[in-house]
């Protein structure tokens, strides 16, 4: 607003509170002359600037004191009482005006910071889509080139390379569930695990009569928890389809994943015939050499426990706040 606009602002404001308090409540500006203009230096401080604060305290200290005060129309104050009113009226008027600017300047500035602040957040998580977005479509070409190059290996060679194909895909699942949660990229283990489990049960037993079962609990984990994870879950649940389930044997296998305490416990069980050709006896397999690895990165390790029936691979992690 131009300075000559708000100044011009400022002495219709103060005109109105005189014309009012004379018209309305002369007994009141007789008694409390000055209570009637402190509202109108707070709009003026508020709404226009400190300059319009002080300029609308002087102008109403005259207009009190030609209006209001004895001897009337007149700008001569001879009461010593009414002296000190002035004064002090003046001085708090002053007060309001450079409290109100401040608090204007600071809202201001809190508005200005939060903008800038929702812009970054705006920005961060378009480049983190991104990124996201662009690492997908590379795991995609991979795995399609894996897939590819399997239809004409051997037998042997054609599942080595689709199971590296769905170590891939259980990669790239990870980037579809990527999350910024308190400034740091994180994956909710419920939607990552049941996800994992889903094409699991179209890629290794729509063909096989075992059902698999998913139990897993919301937490927001890290990247460099997930991904591992998520790959323990599909060598696992491989190894019980090839081990456990011999020919077109039926069973079911249960993927469990919650939190107890101070650490995350992950269960891939089965009510197979046991593993006894899997994990335990298999050591040099790229599947459970990579496994052992895996639960390494964690801070855990592959442990086995055979039931009756199946097996459980347990993998137990430490929970480590992000600070």
């Amino acid at each position: 607003m131009p300075v000559a606009v708000r100044y011009v602002a400022t002495v219709v404001l103060v005109a109105l509170t005189v014309w009012l308090q004379m018209t309305f409540g002369e007994e009141a500006g007789d008694r409390y002359p000055f209570l009637a203009f402190i509202p109108v230096i707070f709009v003026c401080g508020a709404l226009l600037d400190r300059g319009n604060g002080f300029f609308a305290t002087a102008l109403s200290a005259l207009a009190v004191s030609y209006y209001f005060l004895y001897p009337r129309h007149s700008f001569a104050v001879v009461n010593p009482s009414d002296q000190a009113a002035v004064a002090l009226f003046v001085v708090i008027g002053f007060a309001i005006s450079s409290v109100v600017e401040a608090l204007h300047a600071g809202l201001v500035s809190l508005a200005i910071q939060h903008e800038t602040a929702s812009e970054a957040v705006r920005e961060r998580n378009l480049l983190l889509n991104e990124l996201s977005h662009r690492t997908r479509n590379d795991f995609a070409n991979v795995v399609t080139l894996l897939n590819l190059q399997a239809r004409t290996a051997s037998e042997e060679a054609k599942e080595a390379l689709v199971s590296a194909a769905e170590r891939v895909q259980t990669i790239a699942r990870v980037h579809r569930r990527l999350e910024l949660r308190d400034d740091h990229v994180v994956v909710d283990t419920k939607s990552y695990i049941g996800e994992l489990c889903a094409d699991l049960r179209l890629s290794r037993l729509a063909m096989r009569p075992i059902a698999i079962e998913c139990n897993a609990e919301s937490h927001s984990v890290s990247l460099e928890k997930a991904v591992p994870l998520g790959l323990i879950i599909n060598e696992s649940v491989t190894n019980a389809t090839k081990h456990a389930f011999p020919g077109q044997r039926d069973g079911s296998i249960v993927v469990d994943f919650r939190r107890a305490g101070e650490v995350y416990k992950l269960v891939v069980a089965d009510n197979g015939a046991g593993q006894g050709d899997g994990p335990e006896s298999e050591k040099s397999g790229i599947g459970n050499r990579l496994m052992g690895m895996l639960a390494a990165q964690l801070g855990s390790k592959i442990e086995v426990e055979p039931r009756s029936p199946g097996t459980a691979i347990v993998v137990t992690i430490p929970v480590k706040t992000v600070k």
